[in-house]
Formats: structure tokens, C-alpha cells, sequence
């Protein structure tokens, strides 16, 4: 029985991670199309765009789909009921939100970027809420492939608007909406959910108890948008749109590291979930937080080894000096990662107001040393000001998380991978290509001496699944 969890938590993360490589890489392929293409300012204004619908989602939502991971995984509200109470928060919250279309109108500036802002935040609302229940029904396979559908066709569509029509900024926009539109299609009849969206099994005591878990969440949300993606608007003010285009394509590789933990994320939540009563669960806790460790430590040591060819060499001029901002980012994305896996005990214990206060926090921090540094620094300020506000969320996490399971976080390895981590990146922006080229083999020799044991573990396992398969 100990071992199922194990392969289960190994199984649903191999399936994510099929969608997720497939989606990140074909992304990660067009970037340089988009840096000859479009312009620094025009990527700058398109990541606005997609900014402020990241800011939109939760409160258009209410983060509602975390509630329906939270009580359908747990069993404890019938699937048939949290579909209609989450149907029924959606169509009040796309009533609300479509009430304030004058003011995308005077925020945007032309009827038609209103129009494709309201139109992208009706169709991802919808996409982010019912998505989610495809992975609730253990349709997980279902729920990679709509994510693949979806990429294949912006890319498409991307080429087609980009290069061939040559409309610009409006091209991708464009393209975006069209691939929403056809991952609502896709939910609605793979997910069979055209007979569920009906407000018949609305129940006004679940949907108090969801939202009651769900609301928390959106100041939550919305504190992980001010240092995620509230960087954006100060670098804005005061460096304008051609910094915040460097900025957005530093943040591409970093993305990479979030794929990777993403991937492994919802599969986690869903084991700690189902793992919640457990009598293991501590050992559980600690033995995955150890190999989560290892494979994230070497995954960063070895892209900020190669961040400054990769962006020489691929990406034109005007984009080719992001580089500089992105080892810094790494270290932030590591720090945001952990404090991801400590935040699903709130989700378990349904503390989920204690997410917000630690996020809260972290923004505060965030935005304090944005604007203290950001005269002096330029963007390398505002990766710093990350940096910090990422580390503040993931160290009072821990503590938390150390209250509510007691587990062990193996603080002495912890300490020095970090350090290993922050003297490459410090050698890295201030150094030679032969101080980084010898800066990166250190590190990556350290990781592999400092968690050896679980690197070993986990080239066992992968050799014993292969032979199986065989």
C-alpha cells in the first residue's frame, strides 16, 4: 500500500508531463519567431494583456476549481453538485465581469482590444475552472491533451497571423482567443459536461463551504500576481515597454523550471489530498521533498549554466541581453517552487486563509525591494526584489508546514544547494565565458555529490520502469 501512493504520485506525473513538454517546448520553440517578428515594445504591451487577465482570473472565478479539487478528490461533495456550484459562480462572475467592459475600454484604449480582453477572460475563466475537473474524474490523459490541442493550434494560428497575414501584436491576440475557444469546445464534449452545466444540483450549503475555501485563495492569487507578474507594471512606469519586453523573454527560461515543478505539482496536490489522513504522511512529506530537491537543484544549475549562449545565439540582438536578468530568476522560480509544495497543507488542512497572510507578506517584501532598488539596479533590482519576496513566503511556509506535519527538511543539504546555487549565479552575471563555463561544472558536480543517494534512487527507479516496459 505505501508503495502505491509512490507510483501513483509517479504515474499522474508522468502523464502532466507529457502535456506539459509537449505545450512548453513547442512554446519555447516559436520565442525566437516572436523576437524577430514583433518588437520590444509590442511584446511588452502583448504581456501587459496577458498580465492583467492573470490578475482578472481569480476574481472572475473565485478560485473556485481549487475548491472542487479540494472536496471531489476528497470525497466529500458529490461530483454532480460541485459542477452545478461551480456553473452557477461562473456565469455570475461573467455577468459581473462583462458589466465592466467600459472600463477595459478606457484601460485599453479601442473598442476592439476591449473586446478581445473581455473575450479571452470569458473563454480562459471557463478553460481554468472546467479543465480541472477532467483531472477531479481521473480523465488526466483527457487533460494533457487538451493542453496539447491548445498550443498546437496558437502556434498554428501564430505562423499563419504572424508571417503570412503579417498583423502583428493583433495576430497573436487574435490566435489566443481562437485556441480558447477551442478548448471550451473540447471540455464540453470530452468532458462531457453538456448535460452538467445546468444549476439543478446547486446547493446553497456546498457552495457556502466551497467558497468558504475558495475565497481565501483569491487575495492569495492576487499576491502571487504582484510578484509574479506586478513586476511588469513597475518596470513599465519607470523603464517603459522595451524593458518589460526584455524582462518577459528573461522570464522564458525560468518558466522552464515551473514546467518542470508544475508538472510534478498536480500530481502532488492530488497525492497529498488523497494522502491527508494517512498515518505515513510525514514520511511521505519528507521523502518526496528530498527528491524534489535534487531534481530541482540540478535542473537550475544546469540552465544557468547555458542561459548566455542559448540567448546569444538564438534570439536576435534587441532580445539577446535578457540573459543577464536570468540566473537571478532561476534562484527566485527555485524559491517559489518550494513554497508551492509547503502551501498544499493549507489546501489539506483547509487553512487556506494562512496561504494568503505568508503571500501577502511575500508580495509586501516584493514590492518594498522592487522600488528600493530598481533606480540603482535597472531589471537586475527587480529579479533581486523577486528573489527576496519568493525566499520570505517559502521560509514561513516551511515553518508552518513544520508546525502542522513535523517533518524533517534536511536543513544541512538544503543550505548549501542553495548556496551553490546563488555563487553560480552570482559568477555567472559578473564573470567571463571561462568563469561560467567552469562555475557551471562546480555546480553541477556539487549537486550530484550532495544528493547522490537520490539521484541514484531515481536513475533505479527509471532504469527498473524501462525494464519493465521492455
Amino acid at each position: 500500500m505505501a508503495e502505491n501512493k509512490y507510483s501513483k504520485l509517479v504515474k499522474n506525473t508522468a502523464i502532466f508531463a507529457v502535456g506539459s513538454f509537449s505545450t512548453k517546448i513547442l512554446n519555447f520553440l516559436i520565442v525566437p519567431l516572436y523576437t524577430y517578428v514583433l518588437t520590444t515594445e509590442e511584446y511588452g504591451r502583448i504581456d501587459l494583456f496577458t498580465t492583467t487577465i492573470s490578475f482578472m482570473l481569480p476574481i472572475v472565478t473565485l478560485s473556485i476549481q481549487e475548491a472542487m479539487i479540494r472536496y471531489i478528490l476528497g470525497n466529500e461533495i458529490e461530483g454532480k453538485t460541485v459542477v452545478s456550484d461551480c456553473w452557477l459562480v461562473y456565469a455570475i462572475g461573467s455577468f459581473l465581469s462583462l458589466c465592466l467592459y467600459p472600463m477595459y475600454k478606457l484601460y485599453f484604449g479601442t473598442d476592439t482590444m476591449a473586446l478581445l480582453f473581455t473575450s479571452s477572460l470569458l473563454l480562459q475563466s471557463f478553460n481554468t475552472m472546467f479543465a480541472h475537473y477532467l483531472r477531479c474524474i481521473g480523465k488526466n490523459v483527457a487533460y494533457t491533451v487538451k493542453g496539447i490541442l491548445g498550443t498546437i493550434i496558437t502556434l498554428l494560428l501564430n505562423v499563419v497571423f504572424l508571417l503570412g497575414f503579417r498583423w502583428g501584436m493583433m495576430g497573436y491576440l487574435y490566435a489566443g482567443v481562437i485556441s480558447q475557444v477551442v478548448g471550451v469546445v473540447y471540455l464540453l464534449t470530452v468532458g462531457q459536461l453538456w448535460g452538467k452545466l445546468t444549476f439543478r444540483y446547486a446547493s446553497k450549503e456546498t457552495l457556502k463551504k466551497m467558497i468558504s475555501f475558495s475565497v481565501p485563495l483569491i487575495p492569495n492569487s492576487l499576491m502571487w500576481w504582484i510578484m509574479s507578474a506586478g513586476d511588469k507594471y513597475i518596470i513599465n512606469y519607470f523603464l517603459g515597454d522595451s524593458a518589460n519586453g526584455l524582462y518577459s523573454l528573461a522570464l522564458k527560461i525560468p518558466t522552464v523550471i515551473t514546467l518542470f515543478y508544475s508538472i510534478f505539482f498536480q500530481a502532488w496536490q492530488m497525492s497529498a489530498i488523497e494522502e491527508n489522513s494517512s498515518d505515513s504522511r510525514r514520511q511521505f512529506y519528507e521523502k518526496v521533498f528530498k527528491l524534489t530537491n535534487a531534481l530541482l537543484a540540478g535542473l537550475i544549475v544546469c540552465i544557468i549554466a547555458g542561459v548566455k549562449p542559448l540567448y546569444v545565439l538564438v534570439m536576435s540582438d534587441r532580445f539577446s541581453p535578457a540573459w543577464v536578468y536570468v540566473p537571478v530568476l532561476c534562484a527566485s522560480t527555485a524559491f517559489n517552487c518550494q513554497a508551492s509544495f509547503f502551501g498544499v497543507v493549507y489546501t489539506t488542512s483547509e487553512k487556506t486563509s494562512k496561504a494568503f497572510i505568508t503571500t501577502a507578506l511575500g508580495a509586501v517584501m516584493n514590492l518594498f525591494f522592487n522600488f528600493l532598488l530598481i533606480k540603482p539596479l535597472g531589471l537586475q533590482g527587480v529579479a533581486i526584489g523577486t528573489c527576496l519576496g519568493y525566499m520570505v513566503v517559502c521560509l514561513v511556509r516551511a515553518n508552518d508546514t513544520k508546525k502542522e506535519i513535523h517533518m524533517d527538511f534536511d536543513i544541512t543539504r538544503t543550505i548549501l544547494a542553495v548556496l551553490v546555487v546563488l555563487i553560480q549565479c552570482t559568477v555567472t552575471i559578473v564573470g567571463g565565458n571561462v568563469a561560467i563555463a567552469v562555475a557551471g561544472v562546480a555546480a553541477v558536480a556539487a549537486v550530484i555529490v550532495l544528493y547522490r543517494s537520490e539521484i541514484f534512487e531515481i536513475c533505479n527507479k527509471a532504469v527498473s520502469m524501462i525494464r519493465r516496459k521492455g
